[in-house]
């Protein structure tokens, strides 16, 4: 008998596609959107909430 990997779908907030992840997501976890290549961070896990993640400047050593 195979057993069945539970699997949670979403819908990525800049290009609509469906995202299917793992449940054991941890709050500010970063997703990358399969279609689009967005970076989306969890910002809830009950409901799942997913918003763009902020992104970092380059620093150049400073």
């Amino acid at each position: 008998m195979a057993l069945e990997k539970l699997v949670i779908t979403n819908e990525c907030i800049i290009c609509g596609c469906n995202l299917d992840f793992n449940p054991d997501l941890e709050l500010g976890e970063i997703l990358d959107c399969t279609d689009c290549g967005s970076e989306l961070e969890v910002t809830s896990i009950n409901p799942i909430e997913l918003t763009e993640a902020p992104t970092e400047g380059e620093d150049w050593g400073e």
